[in-house]
């Protein structure tokens, strides 16, 4: 009320007067920052389009330079390239304005650019612009520019660091496009720069009005608020963005206070600790962190430095995780200590990856072993055998020499069994897959063991699911591994015991499980990690060789192999086979 009063006690020629003054310039400052707005924005999205251009090449470049290059790999580059936000298109055209390369795979052969001159812009390294309208009607931002990844001189350098064979088995890579005489396009989408710059005019017109207003009482005001509003808004776009930061980060952080009391938990490190819900994250930390993690916190506070360390620990869920852990002490201004901050990152996946690639270098030494040696030691098990057969022929039998010549032949026999298994699990496996009904699979495969579990008294029982139908599949090797997993059961059993089938299809992502489950002696705990591996065995006299050629083939199907062991309770194997889109008629 005391401004309408001030208002009203200065005469209206002078307030007349002022409004004439201020409004040409305000409305001129108004226009002038639209148009530098405009130009601003023009000139960030020509930097933008410009920056991507070359990071497009330089991948490019990269690939060339690696020569594994080819065109698909330059289409997959291209599409994961437009794929960012905001962009609209990215392709390529020859200088008749045939389309080579495109991120919509339909446009590619198309005719582009005949309102251009495409030989100027290959005779220029300098990239143009241009707003266009696209299909929809919406304007583009439009850059291009020659392209240039360099082809020829990634050639000639490759050529002059590779040795002579080394270049001429790389010669044969697919580059498939030449690439000196094009021009790269790239399309930007300009909604977010459009309402970016409808929201400018808005605030500016609006700022116009407010500043001629307050001008009627002085500038000195106006600076004063517009201040005030910018640090506002500059402090709210900051901790929104801080917070979104930590919010969506790929790895877990915990923030806690010198009470060890937990101050802040980001999503990541929920997932991966398996943390309850926020409300019941406000005790100490200790009643819900692992205790080694917990004993790393405590030693932050002594040491007062940075600790970084890999520990293996269990999830709230009793889950065991591999984390590589970072405590980083937290600090004021003044350098005393507000707590700890604790950064996470699952390594569980790649110690699993780790292992996968150490056990592989082990079948691959297998395999240069076997190799070596499988020829070597046949040709003269060949000729013990036969030797032994000789010696067996003139001896009576049940005399002691007939018997020793028997056991001879058992013995080699046995020897050649264990080199086949050799070479069969150094061997890479290799898959004929055809449509098998697997129902009838395992039926014919049961029937083959049947008699051997009799022998030792073992029931066997099938629960085979009618409508589980056929896959494709290797029926030799599959049969193969499921006669290993039977036998072992029988083993297992001895003399007494139940053999339990199942067959059955997963609906929910039509993958075909195969369990096979005994009441044997089972296996320990300790034991269970090494059993698919190469001569690791628990009978005396197996050859450990098995379950490594089993698991093999199973992975060479792109399934899963899985067991459940308790000494005294039984085991049980899972067979796991994706479905490869089979036709239900088969």
């Amino acid at each position: 009320m005391k401004k309408i009063k001030l208002i009203t006690k200065i005469p209206p020629l002078i307030l007349i007067g002022t409004i004439i003054v201020l409004f040409p310039i305000f409305t001129y400052m108004t226009l002038d920052r639209i148009n530098r707005q405009k130009t601003q924005s023009i000139r960030l999205l020509f930097e933008k389009s410009t920056a991507l251009i070359k990071a497009f090449e330089a991948g490019t470049r990269t690939g060339m330079m690696n020569m594994g290059w080819s065109r698909a790999a330059l289409e997959n580059l291209l599409r994961e390239t437009a794929s960012l936000p905001d962009i609209s298109y990215l392709f390529i055209v020859n200088k008749d304005g045939t389309i080579l390369v495109h991120s919509i795979e339909e446009k590619i052969g198309k005719k582009y650019g005949q309102d251009l001159d495409l030989v100027k812009a290959l005779d220029s390294d300098q990239a143009i612009w241009r707003i266009k309208k696209d299909e929809s009607g919406n304007n583009v931002f439009q850059v291009y520019k020659k392209f240039s990844p360099i082809m020829q001189q990634a050639k000639k350098a490759l050529s002059g660091m590779m040795p002579m064979h080394q270049l001429m088995h790389r010669q044969n890579f697919d580059i498939g496009i030449d690439y000196e005489n094009t021009i790269i396009f790239v399309g930007l989408d300009m909604k977010i720069v459009e309402q970016a710059d409808q929201n400018d005019i808005q605030h500016s017109i609006m700022m116009a009005i407010i500043l001629l207003l307050i001008g009627l009482t002085g500038f000195i005001l106006v600076f004063i608020v517009q201040r005030y509003r910018a640090t506002r808004s500059s402090l709210s776009r900051i901790k929104i963005f801080s917070d979104n930061l930590v919010e969506n980060m790929p790895i877990g952080l915990v923030a806690m206070d010198n009470n060890d009391h937990i101050l802040s938990v980001n999503p990541a490190a929920k997932a991966l600790l398996n943390l309850p819900s926020a409300k019941d994250l406000q005790g100490i930390a200790g009643q819900v962190l692992p205790q080694k993690l917990m004993d790393l916190v405590q030693s932050i506070h002594s040491h007062n430095r940075l600790i970084e360390k890999e520990l293996k620990v269990r999830d709230g869920k009793g889950k065991p995780i591999i984390l590589d852990v970072v405590v980083s002490p937290l600090m004021d201004n003044d350098g005393a200590s507000l707590g700890a901050l604790v950064i996470l990152r699952d390594l569980t996946e790649l110690s699993l990856l780790k292992n996968e690639i150490e056990r592989n270098k082990r079948l691959a030494a297998i395999g240069r072993l076997a190799a070596g040696v499988a020829h070597e030691i046949r040709n003269p098990l060949s000729s013990l055998k036969g030797y032994a057969t000789f010696f067996k022929e003139i001896f009576d039998k049940g005399t002691q020499n007939f018997d020793i010549a028997d056991v001879m032949i058992k013995e080699v026999d046995r020897l050649n069994h264990v080199v086949s298994e050799l070479v069969e699990l150094a061997r890479p496996v290799q898959v004929s897959e055809k449509p098998v009904h697997i129902k009838s699979l395992v039926e014919d495969s049961i029937k083959i063991v049947e008699h051997d579990a009799k022998l030792h008294n073992i029931a066997i029982e099938m629960d085979l699911d009618e409508d589980v139908g056929s896959i494709y599949a290797d029926k030799d090797r599959l049969k193969q591994v499921l006669l290993n997993l039977y036998l072992n059961a029988i083993q297992s059993m001895e003399d007494f015991g139940r053999l339990h089938i199942q067959l059955s299809r997963d609906k929910s992502d039509g993958k075909v499980m195969i369990t096979i489950s005994d009441t044997g002696s089972g296996i320990k705990k300790e034991e269970l990690p090494d059993i698919f591996e190469p001569y690791f065995t628990t009978k005396l006299s197996g050859t450990g060789l098995g379950l490594a050629i089993v698991h093999n083939i199973v992975k060479a199907h792109k399934g899963e192999l899985k067991v459940k062991s308790e000494p005294g309770q039984g085991t049980v194997f899972t067979i796991i086979l994706p479905d490869k889109e089979m036709n239900e008629d088969e």
